[in-house]
């Protein structure tokens, strides 16, 4: 009796391996590689495949628990946990959502084709692709992790772009400036034609890549034909691709400009003044008691207006001067085409808690940090109101974003000036709590090529504050401290321009 018992256990086991192991999913690791049959099977009507067998032919399998099913492995530098009978895992500790759950079959964990293909076009190989001819996936397509160079050349900085077929990880880069005009970066792990990445330039700022292979990553050595004012790299999270900003002043033109004509772009002449919000769509911050933070910002900014027209003599342009809704992205478009010189854009604060209170100033974040987005959040939100929701997406995407804040650098010190002067107008003149210049990604001032800041005037979710902004008399305080750290802005500007 044992032994047909035995028998049957065994014959049992058999079954459930049989259907795991009747199918294959086939992959190269380069197009040149030799083929590896990763185990398949039919379930549910689609094809599924083995993550055990798959990590252990490409990657490393960590650990395997057998109590709930759960399976760790590395690929790529990244750590990756799935678990049996559920739609989530996990990939260097995020938590991520399938379609379907993971299934066990025998001693392993099983997931559908299509959906793993996804994953690792995302997280590990950018690049893979399927060969009908010979049914194989082609996880890097070249030999090489390191496929190109492009370089991108703006008026004030550079975009050079290294084309990947492997998805690097941050840790894996390191990129430095040298004391001898070159620029340095080293890539982990990576390999490349090296005859095909050696490159020289007759114009712009780099003039020479030279790469270099060593034991156990890739140097390119980036001779540059000036020092540059700073950079900043990132990973594609689309492509893989390494991306990295050079920020400079370097141009060259073949037409003089007359000193008049420098001296005339940067006189103060046009102001624009945004009131934050407006129109039904987009009322802003609502008080406890119904007020709204889209009328206060417009009558501050009604205020202002008149102040810098009839005591400065400049021209004012207002992003809108009713109670109607513009949207974000139309507000700098609005700035630059009327050849502004200052972006001022006016808001009120808000917060659940209603404690906290006093004014701050923003300038745009030279990084799409985690803490930038969410500081900015709030005022960004009105996207979700707009009919052409995808240009937000490119706008904010991190190569997008770094091109925007490059052209902003330019302006960075003059708007840290006028965010400065603002907040001690507010603190010398009217006694508010100041609680600074602060940095945010702010999508109104992403786009304005001049100096750009947001002022939040107070918080009307404070019971104080929003008495304080009720009434006209404060308001026009708000309004003339702000134009006494405009006209004073505005003079130092001129005077440094005419002493030149």
């Amino acid at each position: 009796m044992q032994k047909i018992k035995k028998y049957l256990l065994v014959i049992i086991l058999l079954l459930g391996i049989i259907p795991a192991f009747s199918q294959v999913v086939s992959f190269r690791l380069t197009a040149s590689s030799e083929s590896q049959n990763i185990f398949a099977s039919s379930l549910y009507g689609a094809k599924w495949m083995s993550l055990n067998h798959f990590f252990k032919t490409y990657g490393e399998i960590n650990s395997i628990n057998t109590e709930d099913w759960t399976l760790t492995a590395t690929l790529s530098g990244k750590e990756y946990i799935f678990y049996a009978n559920s739609t989530f895992y996990q990939i260097n500790g995020k938590w991520y959502h399938l379609p379907t759950t993971v299934e066990r079959l025998s001693y392993g964990l099983y997931i559908p084709e299509a959906e793993f293909i996804r994953i690792l076009k995302q997280e590990a190989f950018p690049k893979v692709q399927y060969n009908p001819a010979d049914r194989h996936y082609i996880l890097s397509p070249s030999d090489f992790s390191i496929i190109d160079i492009t370089l991108r050349e703006m008026k004030n900085g550079t975009i050079v772009r290294i084309k990947t077929n492997t998805a690097f990880r941050k840790e894996h880069c390191r990129v430095w400036q040298g004391n001898n005009q070159y620029l340095y970066v080293s890539i982990y792990g990576a390999s490349a034609n090296m005859n095909k990445l050696s490159r020289k330039y007759s114009a712009g700022v780099i003039r020479e890549i030279i790469p270099i292979m060593a034991k156990d990553m890739l140097q390119f050595n980036v001779k540059m034909r000036m020092k540059i004012d700073g950079l900043d790299y990132f990973i594609d999270p689309q492509s893989g691709d390494i991306v990295i900003s050079l920020r400079h002043s370097y141009q060259k033109s073949t037409t003089p400009i007359s000193e008049t004509q420098i001296k005339n772009r940067w006189m103060i002449d046009t102001i624009v003044i945004d009131p934050g919000h407006g129109g039904k769509k987009s009322p802003g911050a609502i008080a406890p008691d119904g007020t709204m933070e889209k009328n206060i910002a417009l009558d501050v900014s009604l205020r202002l207006g008149r102040l810098l027209e009839s005591k400065l003599g400049v021209k004012v342009v207002y992003t809108r001067e009713k109670d109607i809704f513009v949207p974000l992205w139309q507000r700098p478009k609005i700035a630059n085409e009327a050849g502004g010189k200052l972006f001022i854009s006016i808001h009120c604060n808000s917060v659940e808690s209603s404690r906290p209170y006093g004014t701050e100033t923003y300038l745009l974040s030279p990084k799409s940090t985690e803490k930038s987005i969410e500081i900015a959040a709030r005022e960004n939100k009105v996207i979700e109101l707009e009919e052409d929701q995808e240009r937000y997406k490119k706008l904010l995407s991190p190569e997008q974003y770094i091109l925007s804040t490059m052209a902003q650098s330019v302006y960075m010190k003059d708007s840290e000036a006028l965010a400065q002067a603002v907040e001690s107008n507010y603190k010398n003149r009217m006694g508010c709590r100041t609680r600074g210049v602060k940095q945010a990604s702010f999508i109104v001032l992403i786009g304005p090529a001049m100096p750009a800041i947001l002022t939040e005037i107070g918080f009307i979710s404070n019971w104080g504050e929003l008495k304080n902004l009720k009434k006209d008399s404060y308001r026009q305080e708000i309004a003339y401290s702000l134009y006494l750290a405009i006209r004073d802005f505005k003079k130092n500007q001129e005077r440094e321009i005419k002493d030149h």
